[in-house]
């Protein structure tokens, strides 16, 4: 696991950013106070004060919370946030509360 002190207003939240990168495995809970970007797996929970990015061939096995969520790959697990954008390839093996959920290449 990487930390970056991105500042950048990546996905409109400035802060830091944890990164698991591909082929990495964390075991154990994770808390940001930015953001968080999993493109390996996690055996935890993620809480992140900004947002959570789960990359296509990511997985989170653990509960999501965030104010913003982008789901590309799988949560198996629930997710809190205020927005959820999910893409085609993101899965949820849970619930999904949020204010607002947009769908992005969803086959119908």
């Amino acid at each position: 696991m990487g930390i970056s002190d991105r500042t950048d207003g990546a996905y409109g939240r400035p802060g830091p950013t944890t990164v698991v990168a591909p082929g990495t495995t964390v075991k154990g809970d994770i808390h940001s106070i930015g953001g968080v970007h999993v493109d390996g797996e996690i055996e935890g929970n993620v809480e992140a004060k900004s947002y959570v990015i789960v990359a296509k061939g990511a997985v989170i096995h653990g509960d999501v919370h965030a104010a913003e969520v982008y789901l590309g790959g799988i949560v198996i697990g629930d997710i809190w946030a205020l927005e959820v954008e999910r893409y085609g390839t993101g899965i949820c093996h849970g619930t999904i509360e949020a204010f607002k959920i947009n769908e992005h290449g969803k086959k119908e």
